[in-house]
């Protein structure tokens, strides 16, 4: 994506929280046509390449992968059965329009 660190061991908290924001508002974007933010910020349409929304994918499929481990997002959502099937719902979304 090349706004965030190149290492996401060093911000990880941030860089993973980045990631599920960006992978929400797309697949928002892939159900309904829009975005939820419009009259926040003007944002319409979202145009993007087959590599944007794999990369997107990939991200989020790291969190998931780090169930169990020590990064500080999945640590905070820790026992939330609901928050790693919003996740993998959001994977699915992804991967359905690769």
């Amino acid at each position: 994506m090349g706004f965030l660190s190149e290492d996401p061991e060093e911000e990880d908290f941030l860089y993973d929280n980045t990631a599920v924001a960006l992978t929400e508002i797309v697949c928002a974007y892939i159900q309904y046509g829009k975005t939820q933010y419009e009259e926040l910020s003007g944002l319409k349409e979202i145009v993007w390449e087959t590599e944007d929304l794999l990369e997107l994918r990939q991200l989020v499929q790291q969190v998931l992968d780090n169930k169990g481990g020590e990064r500080e997002l999945y640590e905070l959502w820790d026992g939330n059965p609901d928050w790693i099937e919003h996740l993998e719902q959001v994977v699915r979304i992804l991967s359905e329009r690769l």
